[in-house]
C-alpha cells in the first residue's frame, strides 16, 4: 500500500512523488495516480493466469487423460521396455539366428492402451495371469523360409492361405516368448520367476496393456510381434515398477482376527425372582409355575448384547435370528 503522507508536485514535469511506509519516494505520473502507483517489488501480488477455453478444433488435437492411468507409475514403463527388449532380442539371436544363420532383429518397441481390433489372438495363463500374443504372416513366413530353405517371402498380395504348419508356430513362439514376459516382470520385483506351466485359454479376457514390437530380417522389415496383458498381469507389472513389495505375513498374520478373537456367549433363557422362604421350602419334585419368553438374552459376561430365537435341531437347543438389544 502506498501511503500519500507528503509530497511534491511538479508542473513542469507533471510528477507527483509521493512516499511509502519506510520514506522511500515512489515516482509516477499523472495519468497513473488515477489508477494507482506502481507498488513496491517488495509489495508487489503475483496474479494467476486465468483459465483458457479452448477452441473444440484445438481440443480435439490435445492428448487426453487416461483416468486408468492416473496415480500409476506409468512413467516407468520404458525400463520395462528396455528390459522386455533386450530379453527378446536374446531369444531372437539364441533361437532364430544362430540356428538359421539369420539376421532377426526387434527394430522398435511400442507400448499402449489395447484398441479393438479384428486380429486372432492367442491367450494363455500362467497362474492367475493371463497373457495374449500375435504374429504377423510376414514374421511367421519370414522364420519358416530360414528352416525349409526358401529364397524369402511372397510378396504382400500374394500370401497363399494360412496353413497349420503357421498356426503351430504361432502357438510355439507364444510358448516360449510369454514365460520370457512373464519373467522380465518378476525380475523388475527382484524376485525369481516361478516354474508354472503355461496353459492355453479358450476364451479372450479383457486386455489391460499391449506392446508391439516390429521385427525385421536385416534391412527387411518382416512384421509385428504383439503381446497383452490383463488387468491382473498389468497391476504386477506397475507393482514391480513402483518397488512396492506385497507384504509376507508374519507370525501375528496368520490367523484372521475373527479367528483368534474368542467370545463365550451365555443365552439366558428364563430369570425369575423368588423371595428367600420360597427358595428354602423347595424340596426335590417341587415344580414352579413360569412362562418362556419368545426370544433368550445372549449375554457376554453378564452383559446382554443380543436377543436370538432358541431352536432345536438334531437334539441340540441352538440359537438363531440374533437381534442387537436397543
Amino acid at each position: 500500500m502506498i501511503y500519500l503522507n507528503a509530497g511534491t508536485f511538479h508542473n513542469a514535469k507533471r510528477e507527483f512523488s509521493p512516499f511509502t511506509a519506510s520514506g522511500q519516494p515512489v515516482r509516477c505520473t499523472l495519468p497513473a495516480i488515477a489508477g494507482g502507483c506502481p507498488q513496491p517489488p517488495h509489495e508487489r501480488h503475483t496474479v494467476m493466469p486465468k483459465a483458457k477455453i479452448v477452441a473444440p478444433e484445438d481440443g480435439a488435437r490435445l492428448q487426453a487423460l487416461d483416468l486408468r492411468t492416473l496415480g500409476r507409475p506409468t512413467h516407468l514403463l520404458p525400463l520395462f521396455a528396455r528390459a522386455l527388449r533386450q530379453d527378446l532380442g536374446d531369444f531372437f539371436e539364441r533361437e532364430l539366428n544362430r540356428r538359421y544363420h539369420a539376421g532377426f532383429r526387434l527394430s522398435a518397441l511400442n507400448q499402449h492402451l489395447p484398441a479393438a481390433d479384428e486380429l486372432r489372438w492367442q491367450w494363455h495363463a500362467l497362474d492367475d495371469w493371463q497373457l495374449g500374443s500375435h504374429f504377423d504372416r510376414g514374421l511367421l513366413l519370414g522364420i519358416l523360409d530360414y528352416r525349409f530353405g526358401a529364397d524369402g517371402a511372397a510378396a504382400k498380395d500374394e500370401l497363399p492361405a494360412e496353413t497349420e504348419t503357421e498356426r503351430r508356430l504361432a502357438r510355439t513362439l507364444a510358448e516360449r516368448l510369454l514365460p520370457r514376459l512373464a519373467g522380465v516382470i518378476h525380475r523388475l520385483a527382484g524376485r525369481d520367476a516361478p516354474d508354472i506351466t503355461l496353459r492355453p485359454q479358450g476364451f479372450a479376457p479383457q486386455p489391460a496393456w499391449q506392446l508391439e514390437l516390429d521385427v525385421a530380417d536385416g534391412d527387411r522389415p518382416l512384421g509385428a510381434l504383439r503381446l497383452r496383458l490383463d488387468h491382473t498381469a498389468f497391476d504386477a507389472l506397475l507393482q514391480s515398477l513402483s518397488g512396492q513389495r506385497p507384504r509376507l505375513p508374519g507370525p501375528a498374520e496368520r490367523a484372521r482376527f475373527d479367528e483368534t478373537l474368542q467370545l463365550r456367549l451365555n443365552a439366558r433363557l428364563l430369570q425369575q425372582a423368588l423371595p428367600l422362604g420360597a427358595i428354602l421350602d423347595l424340596k426335590p419334585g417341587s415344580v414352579l409355575p413360569v412362562s418362556l419368553p419368545p426370544r433368550a438374552e445372549v449375554c457376554v459376561r453378564e452383559t446382554p448384547l443380543f436377543s436370538a430365537q432358541v431352536a432345536e435341531r438334531q437334539g441340540k437347543l441352538c440359537l438363531s435370528g440374533f437381534a442387537d438389544i436397543e
